[in-house]
């Protein structure tokens, strides 16, 4: 049984139209009888409405190497946001098209637990945490059953039972290498991975990784999303797509076609 793991960031899905073609996709793979066989797992994240909900509170947003520092009140909007709203929204569309799916945190099934982290340079990012440690029986019922999973970049963590915020891609990796998926994909704005000069490469490896970790072209979100690139292959993931969200049909195209799209890694 093959998996594939979709990452999708919040920054898409407050975009409604590319929201919707997505959701277009996801059911096109999802019911297409000749992938019959293919379990797809998406993961979520909500930043931007993360965002707009603690201005509204006025809570700040402060972020450090493109992670949210998360103290208690931000936490809290986070699980709102994440658990509630998006996770639920994300359902609802997926049903208009014909998809049954549900939306579950890291808490749920005690499926993906976590220890509080800090930033490379030791900053305190407050209730951030790393997955160390997963269960994929939920994940595993609920594909049986012909539920699709939308996890919410949430988890609990494995001592304290607290629930931390965790990175999307972070999450996205851990979430495939737990449920031992083939393939991971993540969809973004930004359509790849940008070399020194701007421009889109099209292949990467764990050395092509760390040399632009150690040059500092990768900068902002990119790092996070190339460290858990690091941390799906490490997990044992075979392959790993960035895409951009913008492209025409690009889910259907790099999974059902097999065409090459924003940048490749692989083991």
């Amino acid at each position: 049984m093959s998996r594939t793991v979709i990452k999708l960031g919040g920054s898409i899905l407050v975009n409604a139209e590319l929201r919707k073609k997505l959701v277009a996709q996801i059911a096109e793979l999802r019911l297409n009888p000749k992938r019959a066989g293919h379990e797809l797992i998406l993961v979520h994240g909500g930043g931007k409405q993360i965002a707009a909900l603690l201005t509204k509170l006025g809570v700040e947003s402060r972020f450090h190497d493109g992670l949210r520092i998360t103290d208690a009140a931000a936490r809290n909007v986070v699980q709102m946001v994440l658990a509630g709203q998006v996770g639920k929204d994300l359902v609802a569309e997926l049903a208009r098209v014909g998809v049954n799916a549900a939306s579950i945190a890291g808490g749920d099934g005690q499926s993906f637990l976590a220890e509080k982290m800090n930033a490379e340079d030791g900053t305190d990012l407050g209730f951030v945490g790393r997955i160390v440690k997963t269960n994929s029986a939920l994940v595993d019922a609920m594909l049986s059953a012909g539920v699709m999973p939308a996890v919410a970049c949430l988890a609990m963590g494995e001592t304290d039972r607290e629930y931390y915020n965790v990175n999307g891609d972070q999450m996205a990796a851990a979430v495939a290498g737990g449920c031992q998926a083939e393939t991971l994909v993540f969809v973004t704005d930004v359509g790849g991975v940008l070399d020194g000069e701007g421009k889109q490469i099209a292949q990467l490896n764990r050395a092509g990784i760390n040399e632009l970790m150690a040059s500092g072209v990768a900068a902002g979100g990119m790092r996070p999303k190339l460290r858990a690139c690091l941390e799906g292959l490490d997990a044992g993931v075979k392959r790993i797509l960035i895409v951009g969200a913008a492209e025409a049909n690009v889910l259907t195209r790099v999974l059902q076609q097999g065409e090459q799209l924003g940048t490749t890694i692989n083991q």
